[in-house]
């Protein structure tokens, strides 16, 4: 593929992603378009959140996920158990400049998680003895 077809694919990719409307709700399937709202972590006070824009992150019901940073895209593949445990490849991102600490933290930590469970209206990621990324249902 040439530069103006993978253009034309991100293009269409966030269009998809932006256009959707804020709705919070119970659930237990993981599959959505989730907000990332936090992280709950020693050092998340190092990885401070742009409290205008929170990454998308969608599961995919086809194993794979597409990650909205604040102005990358990123996508990557992963599975679930019905233990619920999940594994999450490492995302390939676009390379434009300028994504928040909290972003880059937040690509680099997917990779770390083990598993998941549904508290109350949110989603948690749960790395391992470093906590837990922190999600809102988005639709």
């Amino acid at each position: 593929m040439n530069r103006i077809q993978y253009f034309i694919i991100f293009l269409f990719m966030l269009i998809g992603i932006s256009c959707d409307k804020k709705v919070t709700g119970e659930t237990s399937d993981i599959y959505g378009k989730w907000e990332v709202t936090d992280f709950m972590s020693v050092e998340s006070v190092a990885y401070p959140k742009n409290k205008d824009i929170s990454p998308l992150i969608d599961f995919r019901e086809d194993g794979t996920f597409i990650l909205k940073t604040d102005v990358n895209l990123c996508l990557g593949s992963f599975s679930v158990s019905d233990d619920y445990s999940i594994s999450v490849s490492l995302a390939g991102c676009t390379k434009v400049c300028c994504d928040s600490e909290f972003s880059k933290k937040l690509i680099t930590m997917l990779p770390q998680v083990k598993s998941f469970h549904f508290e109350q209206k949110k989603l948690k990621l749960e790395v391992p003895e470093w906590g837990w990324i922190e999600l809102v249902l988005y639709n």
